[in-house]
């Protein structure tokens, strides 16, 4: 149902994905934006078009795999489950565009932790998904708050009246 669905068009032998499609026209679209629009151009830093060509490489790296470069997935699996059973094995039959779309896929995971993607996890972490809706009902006292001396003007000026009149400032009480 879902790989009918997704795979509407035919070209072919070979089916076309939707996701595909997607994938490559919002990518496109967010670099699109990022250089034609002055408004977002003018906040883009390099930083930000460093994850979206990233985003793009492996995107492209895997549908170049899909559809003109076939990989050979018992190869791709034998050689996934020797990294995972940590006694690596490197097959015959993996193509060199497997490795660019894993190297790809590699840094990416080693850049999110350092990037502003890594603010997505925030939005789930956030004080106004996970706090009670009452703030005007139910005034919220932080519990770990220790009352704190506030040091007035009045006692700043007793305490330095004398310095203050050398310097020349003006005060309240002479």
């Amino acid at each position: 149902m879902l790989y009918g669905a997704d795979s509407f068009f035919v070209i072919g032998a070979a089916v076309l994905y939707r996701t595909d499609a997607v994938i490559l026209g919002s990518v496109a679209f967010l670099l699109f934006s990022r250089v034609y629009l002055p408004q977002i151009r003018y906040i883009s830093l390099v930083a930000d078009f460093f994850p979206l060509f990233l985003i793009l490489g492996i995107a492209i790296s895997g549908i170049l795999m899909r559809y003109f470069f076939k990989t050979h997935v018992v190869a791709v699996k034998q050689l996934a489950m020797g990294l995972v059973s940590l006694s690596p094995v490197i097959p015959e039959g993996i193509g060199s565009i497997f490795y660019v779309h894993l190297f790809l896929i590699c840094v990416l995971l080693m850049y999110f932790p350092f990037s502003k993607l890594m603010h997505m996890g925030g939005v789930f972490l956030s004080p106004t998904r996970n706090m009670a809706n009452n703030s005007r009902m139910v005034r919220y006292i932080n519990p770990w708050n220790y009352p704190v001396h506030v040091h007035t003007y009045e006692e700043y000026e007793n305490d330095f009246r004398e310095k203050m009149k050398k310097a020349g400032l003006p005060v309240e009480k002479e």
